[in-house]
């Protein structure tokens, strides 16, 4: 009876062995550490905090199709996945106090959410990352960093390494926050400010 128990007991125990090992094994297969999503803002908090003296705040949806699709794409140099952009107008007394957009751009792997608030003229009045959602990189929350996207128009480069410094550690998603902002200035400038 002893020897049955004892062979119970080590069947159990290697088989529990290769459970926990199966375990693991799933868990080191998705590719290390999952991404943590981090919401800052939601889009209503944002836009209440930057048009705060506004009257109202409206959205205005555009398509990007045909020639203006081609000329945007060209200003950017790269191709555009989306057929249309919502544009948030704060307004007072039928005046544009100023414009925002909600937009998303991969950083490594994950993308990264971020509003881009900008003048009446288009200039960059503030960039707000919304939601973060890399493992690494969150520096790119850092006032310094986003402050120094402030007053760039559509014809500055907007480029890490150009006008924009890189932040160590963070490489990816400074370019992806830059990338995004240059795109965001670029559609004002083709909607609101003349066109390219």
């Amino acid at each position: 009876m002893m020897r049955i128990l004892e062979q119970i007991s080590l069947t159990w125990a290697s088989d529990s062995i290769t459970s926990a090992c199966l375990i693991l094994l799933a868990l080191l297969s998705f590719g290390g550490p999952a991404a943590a999503e981090t919401v800052f803002l939601t889009p209503k908090e944002a836009l209440k905090v930057f048009f705060q003296n506004s009257e109202q705040v409206v959205s205005e949806k555009k398509e990007i199709t045909g020639d203006l699709k081609g000329k945007i794409e060209k200003s950017l140099g790269y191709s555009l996945s989306r057929e249309g952009v919502t544009f948030y107008l704060g307004k007072t007394k039928g005046h544009v106090d100023g414009y925002a957009l909600i937009d998303n751009e991969i950083g490594k792997t994950e993308p990264i959410t971020f509003m881009t608030v900008m003048t009446p003229q288009g200039e960059v009045r503030a960039v707000e990352i919304l939601v973060y959602r890399e493992s690494h990189g969150g520096e790119v929350k850092s006032k310094r960093f986003l402050k120094q996207f402030e007053s760039k128009k559509q014809r500055d480069p907007i480029r890490v390494g150009q006008d924009i410094d890189n932040i160590s550690g963070a490489t990816l998603s400074a370019r992806a926050l830059a990338k995004g902002v240059k795109r965001g200035v670029t559609f004002w400038k083709a909607f609101y400010g003349g066109g390219l």
